[in-house]
């Protein structure tokens, strides 16, 4: 009984495959003689060719003086510091960067009162909006739509830095409009709420001091412990291999006591990072390179190469140079790095549209112009995973010097190719 049930499962697998089998031959037939074809439109694309490295941001932070680091701010004595000024802010010699005051309690009730100021000076800016006689709401349309998009972009980035800013842009922008329609906004109640509370937490403040600084620079008030780790000027002389890049990578970090803050000497910084041998031949020293740090949610920064050691193992040592400054690059130190030394823009094709025309031996694909086969040459420069990116090929000339590519023969974005088919040729027709 077992034997015959097994004999009746064999058979009727047998008889599924069959069908498949006689389905494709089929459908082999249709296409051939009927001219039958399948197509897809094909877009403009681009593809990144990305490198990612360990990387270590070295900044004009190591001066020494007396015998330490000039860099590094540290306390005089045992009040707490709050800073007065912006991380990656120029600060000038002798200029006010920090308030002391004599406990805790005293430095959060200041920095409350700073945030009940700002909201003060954002609220007295919306009511002088009333002011004004004449608003344009189409453009103040546009402004909002621009502002949502910035603030869209600060939260895909992950990037935080600037989302104060943005929101109060578009609050400001969406309450303009506001008043513009016919809205009455009164905002005086609060502002006097706001301006007695703050006026409450000032005279609960003792006496602060001023704390300047003796070099001019920029301000940063993360200290990290890896200030002193090499020295600027050898980095912006080029001078390190991939071994010492590697050290640096694994140093540990040795954080000042009572440090506060930093003063870096300038604006350009360099990232050393060791690249597979590989990769090296797409850097070379004076190219431009786009480097992104996925976890801190920077992306596309423009960095020059600034030099490339010889080759030592399976890598490179190269040091990367960047002149742009702000609070989140500021805060880079060991970081996971993606460079992008190359990106190739042309036409996203599908392999199973690639053929090759059987008079020339030329690469290309066969597309569909009316009911009309057309081939037209490519040529591929880059391969991915079952598709290709290529662009209109260069070798267009026959031996005479004359261009061998017929008129609307060449490929372009939103022709038709054909991913299935049989039996076709350039200039036959299909139904």
């Amino acid at each position: 009984m077992k034997k015959s049930k097994d004999f009746k499962t064999v058979v009727i697998l047998l008889s599924v495959a069959a069908a498949i089998v006689l389905i494709y031959v089929i459908q082999g037939v249709y296409f051939s003689y009927s001219g039958k074809v399948i197509t897809e439109y094909i877009f403009e694309t681009s593809e990144k060719q990305v490198v990612p490295v360990d990387s270590f941001a070295v900044r004009d932070e190591n001066r020494t003086g007396s015998k330490k680091n000039i860099s590094i701010l540290t306390k005089s004595d045992n009040r707490v510091y709050v800073p007065a000024v912006s991380d990656s802010e120029s600060v000038a010699k002798n200029q006010t960067i920090a308030l002391s005051f004599k406990n805790e309690a005293e430095a959060q009730a200041y920095n409350k009162s700073v945030e009940l100021q700002d909201k003060i000076d954002h609220l007295e800016q919306l009511q002088d909006q009333g002011n004004l006689s004449h608003i344009n709401v189409v453009t103040l349309n546009s402004e909002i739509a621009s502002a949502v998009g910035n603030y869209m972009k600060l939260i895909d980035s992950g990037n935080y830095t600037g989302i104060d800013d943005a929101v109060r842009n578009l609050s400001y922008k969406i309450t303009t409009r506001q008043i513009a329609t016919g809205t009455k906004l009164d905002f005086s109640s609060i502002i006097s709420e706001y301006s007695k509370e703050r006026k409450r937490l000032l005279k609960s403040i003792g006496s602060k001091k001023a704390v300047s600084t003796k070099y001019a620079g920029y301000f940063v008030s993360n200290v990290d412990g890896y200030e002193s780790v090499c020295d600027y000027q050898s980095i912006a002389n080029g001078e390190i291999d991939n071994t010492q890049i590697e050290k640096l990578l694994k140093s540990k970090s040795s954080k000042s006591k009572g440090a506060f803050g930093k003063i870096i000497g300038q604006h350009t910084w360099y990232l050393l990072c060791n690249i597979p041998l590989t990769e090296a031949s797409s850097v070379k020293t004076g190219y431009y390179v786009k480097v992104s740090f996925p976890e801190r949610g920077i992306y596309d920064l423009d960095m020059s190469v600034h030099s490339v050691s010889g080759r030592a193992g399976d890598t490179v040592g190269v040091i990367l140079k960047c002149t742009s400054m702000n609070e989140a690059l500021s805060s880079l130190r060991k970081e996971k790095a993606q460079i992008t030394v190359k990106t190739y823009n042309g036409l996203r094709i599908s392999n199973d549209a690639l053929v090759k025309d059987e008079k020339s031996g030329q690469q290309g694909v066969y597309t569909v112009s009316g009911n009309r086969v057309v081939f037209k040459p490519i040529e591929i420069i880059y391969y991915g995973e079952n598709y290709v990116i290529a662009t209109p090929t260069a070798n267009n000339k026959n031996e005479n010097g004359e261009s061998s590519v017929a008129m609307g023969s060449e490929i372009k974005a939103f022709d038709r190719v054909i991913v299935k088919g049989r039996n076709l040729s350039d200039g036959k027709l299909i139904s």
